[in-house]
């Protein structure tokens, strides 16, 4: 695993699991992409829900299924706009806006408790060099048009936005360059994996990877019926199946790799070389800070935080 530990995208995925860890366990009834949403609502006024999306840089569909999520537990509706008829504008109730008051408090006290870990002045400098990597500009991720001055936003200064925006913005590159492959991140990872264990069982690799036992179940079958791994019942444990890489995973993993490396420099064109390093620094020391967090935290957890990679 330890090599995982010198990827951002791998290090912004597992930061992105604490944060909405941390967050579930703060006195709020919303979940964290709800909560985003009120708080944009709260700054932008009555916004049409396209607006909303791409102030959150999320797709049309994901932002449809939040509204309507927060339409069903009364906190917003839907109200005809004056200026033209036919589109609704976003709107708090007042149950909504009882809300706000407990929900901000959670939000800022997340940003806090995530980034408790850093020096002071090495939080100031992410967000940063995060802003920059968060405004990158690409056609395969959803679009992202901050609401408000970058130094008053709701988003635009919040950590735990901006580290997941930039692991949309490399999701979205890797799923539009590897498109031929027809793999995910954890698929991908799961083939990589593989290569250097030979034989891999659920059990093993949700304790491996930092993922639940039932998630693991879908992509080892996924790629299981895509022949692309090969599975037996383990000779000491009659109830596992033993996974192993075939020729066909093996010849995968061999054309996806560059362009997954190619993928991620989406989050390190804008710093030098130091820059990145400092960067892996930063994520590797959030993620050794709260992996105890989360209820799958996987292998990591064992390695010291400045361990070579």
């Amino acid at each position: 695993m330890e090599i995982f530990l010198g990827k951002p995208g791998f290090l912004l995925a597992r930061i992105d699991q604490i944060a909405t860890a941390l967050f579930n366990e703060a006195d709020c009834e919303a979940t964290l992409p709800q909560s985003e949403f009120l708080l944009l609502i709260d700054r932008l006024g009555p916004s049409p829900q396209v607006t909303l999306g791409r102030a959150a840089g999320v797709d049309k569909s994901t932002t449809a299924y939040i509204c309507d999520n927060l339409v069903a537990r009364g906190w917003v509706e839907r109200r005809p706009c004056r200026e033209d008829r036919r589109r609704a504008l976003i709107t708090f109730t007042d149950a909504g806006l009882a809300q706000l008051p407990s929900l901000r408090r959670a939000f800022l006290r997340l940003q806090h408790q995530l980034t408790a870990p850093l020096k002071q002045e090495d939080a100031h400098v992410l967000v940063d060099l995060l802003h920059r990597v968060a405004r990158h500009p690409t056609d395969a991720a959803p679009t992202w048009l901050p609401a408000c001055d970058p130094q008053t936003g709701v988003l635009d200064l919040a950590p735990t936005f901006l580290m997941r925006r930039a692991l949309q913005l490399y999701h979205a590159n890797f799923l539009s360059d590897a498109a031929a492959f027809n793999l995910t991140l954890r698929q991908f990872s799961l083939l990589f994996l593989l290569l250097h264990r030979p034989h891999l069982t659920q059990t093993g690799f949700a304790r491996l990877f930092g993922l639940d036992p039932s998630t693991c179940a879908v992509i080892m079958k996924g790629l299981a019926r895509r022949k692309l791994i090969a599975g037996q019942r383990s000779p000491e444990d009659g109830r596992a199946t033993v996974y192993r890489l075939t020729d066909a995973g093996a010849a995968a993993l061999d054309g996806v790799k560059p362009l997954a490396d190619k993928s991620q420099r989406v989050l390190t064109d804008c710093m030098s070389a130091e820059r990145v390093e400092w960067l892996i620094g930063q994520l590797r020391t959030l993620v050794h800070a709260h992996s105890d967090r989360l209820r799958y935290p996987g292998a990591i957890a064992l390695i010291p935080a400045h361990s070579a990679v």
